[in-house]
C-alpha cells in the first residue's frame, strides 16, 4: 500500500519563508519518491511506463546543445542522471507495476486539489 502525502521544504538554514514550498512524497515498495514539482512526478510516471529502458548513453551533440560548447567541464562521466540512482529493484515488473500505480494516484490527488 502506497503512502502519498504532501510536506513542507525546509530550508537547510533553517530561516522561516513568507511563501511555503511543499514536496510531494510517495512512499512505495520500501522507496520514498520525492517531487518538487508536478512535472518531475509526469516525467517519473513517463520513465517507469516504459517496459525496455532504452540506451542510458547520450549523444555529445545533446549535451552540447544543452549546456553549451564546454559541457566537457561542467558535465563528465561521474555525473548521473536522476533515473539512473534509482534501486534496480524498483523495475522488477511486480514493483514497477505498483510504483506506476502510486505515482499515477499521487498525480490524481494532486491535479483534483485533494492533496
Amino acid at each position: 500500500m502506497a503512502r502519498i502525502s504532501k510536506e513542507p521544504l525546509e530550508r537547510s538554514d533553517g530561516k522561516a519563508s513568507l511563501a511555503p514550498r511543499y514536496v510531494i512524497v510517495v512512499r512505495v515498495v520500501s522507496f520514498t519518491f520525492r517531487f518538487g514539482t508536478i512535472e518531475q512526478l509526469r516525467e517519473c510516471i513517463k520513465y517507469y511506463q516504459q517496459k525496455t529502458r532504452p540506451t542510458s548513453r547520450v549523444a555529445a551533440k545533446a549535451i552540447a546543445s544543452q549546456l553549451g560548447d564546454d559541457w566537457r567541464a561542467i558535465r563528465s562521466w561521474e555525473v548521473e542522471r536522476w533515473f539512473e540512482r534509482l534501486p534496480m529493484y524498483l523495475l522488477e515488473e511486480p514493483k514497477r507495476q505498483k510504483v506506476l500505480k502510486a505515482l499515477f494516484k499521487a498525480l490524481e490527488l494532486v491535479e483534483t486539489g485533494k492533496l
